[in-house]
């Protein structure tokens, strides 16, 4: 009697430990590839700016040379930004146009690249429309 006591205390602890672990391992095998590649986005950019913050910490203990801390921290932050530029792009992917499939590359592509395109008013660097920051600088876009 005991024994079949404790099987079932054990069994029931198991399940209550276990069914978590399976649970979740269903959810993520339900995941689309958009988000996948979304959270490996996100990953990404996190890892970034850690990198970036310890490259401050560094340099602030003077573990690192003024140089090697600029040069450095502007490939980090260039990293960042084609990061950020990449997720943003993830959650507003607008369809073709159907003229697009139509005629192919030609005048019509052009015209419509042409109103999809502003330029950088730090840099100057060409950048959609849709984007909220330019990808070179940092800088905010007109909306």
């Amino acid at each position: 009697m005991i024994i079949s006591l404790e099987i079932l205390i054990f069994i029931s602890a198991m399940f209550f430990v276990g069914y978590p672990i399976f649970k979740k391992s269903g959810i993520r095998g339900l995941e689309s590839g958009v988000n996948e590649a979304l959270g490996e986005l996100i990953h990404k950019k996190e890892a970034v700016y850690t990198s970036i913050k310890d490259l401050d910490f560094d340099y602030k203990t003077s573990k690192l040379s003024e140089d090697d801390y600029k040069e450095l921290k502007e490939k980090y932050e260039v990293e960042a930004l084609h990061i950020l530029k990449d997720i943003d792009d993830s959650g507003k992917r607008p369809p073709l146009s159907p003229l697009l499939h139509k005629e192919g590359k030609g005048e019509v592509e052009n015209r419509v690249m042409d109103e999809n395109i502003i330029y950088c008013p730090k840099c100057g660097t060409k950048t959609e429309i849709r984007d909220n920051f330019c990808f070179k600088c940092g800088a905010k876009l007109p909306t």
